[in-house]
Formats: structure tokens, C-alpha cells, sequence
């Protein structure tokens, strides 16, 4: 299949940090971040979120990368990337970095796990994807919100709530489906973890009711060079409830070699 087409918010010059979003948002995850010193942010969109257009039916997560792959090589960047991934964004980093090992020097995991999710998990992707093509994304703002966002953000920033679900509801269904298939038979990656040589970052919200924090710690047990934050106060959508904290962790970790 052709490789699908990819757009990007670029913010600032210096060397290039490439951060993917989580579904079903878009580059918008990002929206309270600054480049740090000496770095460009590089914010792509998952084909058929923010400014990427739909890919055709049958996207995987790997031809996805491939695409990224190739979306970098359009944008002329020299040299090795920082990348980082969110959630779904983490599954797309973690499949880039298989195919592309020499193109990255540092990484962040965000909110993300190595593994493939387990039979039931699986089967309600599948079942939102079709759901979404005959309802529309409406149902999936009750149905997604509380538990993208921790406790605290709930009770004490109703305002992160309210712009998370203008943004569910502005996704496209076509989009939803797309994603929720490609990540329903994505691969595992946990052999992917001992094999990484290059400093990386793995953050964690300790209210996360995706992603619980052990699953960030044992990623960070697998990988040789890691640094395990976990952000108290918030969920799953860290650089949205703690955004202060976020920016100042990654900040740290650009600025020195592990």
C-alpha cells in the first residue's frame, strides 16, 4: 500500500524533537509546550488527525512509521531526531525505532506500554472502530474523557475536560476507525526495550487509568539507559494537566547526557 501522507506543526530552530500524540487527539496535545533551548519541536499528526489527511483503509502502525520515516526526510533535518510519543504515540515511536534505530539519539515515553493489549481490549477497539462509523464521535467523549484524565484534573481543572472533548468531538470518524485498527494488531515491543542504546526518558501519571505506573517501571527496568519520572496529580494526558512539571522534566533531560 502507498505510504501514508503526514503533516506537522513545526515551533522553533535548533536540533529536531519529534513528539506524537495520543488518540484521539492530534498535534494539539502539545499546545501548552515550548521548544526547548536549542531544539525545534516537530509535532506530526497520525494520518487522518490535526492537518494529516486519511489514509487509506488497512493502515498499520508499521507502514505508519515508514511514512513518518519519510515525512522527516521531506522536512530535511540533519542528522538524528529526539523522539517522543505519547500513548498511541508512544506505540508509533516504539515501531519507528524498530524499523529506524540509527535515526534517533534520545527518547520519551510517555504514558505508553511495550505490549499488545489483551483479547477483551482488543475486541473493544475493534468495536469503537465500527461504532464511530455509524454514530460519529459524540459517544466517545463520555465514554473516553474520564479516563484520559486523572482524578485531580477532573475534580480541579474542568476546563482540560471541557477542550479534550471539543477535540474528540472534532476528530474524524474515519480517523477513530483507522487508528483503533492499526493499534488493535500492532506488535509487541518489549523485546524492542533491552535493544534501545540511546538515553530515554519514561514518564508517568501516578492517577493514569490506562496505563498503570508499573507498567512504566518495568519499562524503564528493561531499558539500559532510562529515566523514570512519574508526575503525581495527573492521568494519562500529562502534558496537559501538569504542563509546568512536563516542560521542566524533558527540559532537564535535553540538556544533559545520561
Amino acid at each position: 500500500m502507498d505510504l501514508p501522507i503526514l503533516r506537522s506543526k513545526v515551533l522553533g530552530s535548533g536540533k529536531p524533537l519529534v513528539l506524537l500524540h495520543a488518540f484521539p487527539l492530534s498535534h494539539q496535545i502539545w499546545k501548552n509546550m515550548e521548544p526547548p533551548k536549542g531544539y525545534s519541536l516537530i509535532l506530526p499528526d497520525f494520518p487522518g488527525f490535526g492537518d494529516s489527511p486519511l489514509a487509506p483503509e488497512g493502515l498499520t502502525l508499521e507502514a505508519a512509521a515508514q511514512g513518518l520515516e519519510g515525512h522527516l526526510r521531506e522536512l530535511q533535518l540533519k542528522g538524528p531526531v529526539v523522539l517522543g510519543g505519547i500513548s498511541m504515540g508512544g506505540y508509533w515511536a516504539m515501531e519507528f525505532l524498530r524499523q529506524f534505530p540509527a535515526q534517533v539519539n534520545k527518547v520519551l515515553f510517555i504514558s505508553t506500554r511495550s505490549g499488545v493489549d489483551k483479547p477483551e481490549a482488543r475486541e473493544n477497539r475493534l468495536k469503537m472502530a465500527e461504532k464511530v462509523l455509524r454514530e460519529g464521535t459524540e459517544f466517545m467523549v463520555d465514554a473516553m474523557v474520564p479516563g484520559l484524565l486523572g482524578k485531580t484534573t477532573l475534580s480541579h481543572k474542568p476546563e482540560v475536560a471541557d477542550q479534550v472533548g471539543r477535540w474528540i468531538r472534532a476528530t474524524h470518524p474515519g480517523a477513530v476507525a483507522l487508528a483503533q485498527r492499526a493499534m488493535a494488531v500492532r506488535r509487541d515491543q518489549a523485546s524492542l526495550l533491552p535493544a534501545l542504546r540511546v538515553p530515554t526518558l519514561i514518564l508517568a501519571g501516578r492517577e493514569d487509568a490506562l496505563i498503570p505506573v508499573s507498567e512504566s517501571e518495568a519499562m524503564a527496568q528493561a531499558v539500559r539507559v532510562s529515566q523514570l519520572e512519574v508526575l503525581e496529580g495527573a492521568g494519562h494526558l500529562l502534558p496537559l494537566e501538569d504542563p509546568i512539571s512536563f516542560q521542566k522534566i524533558l527540559d532537564h533531560f535535553l540538556s544533559k547526557t545520561l
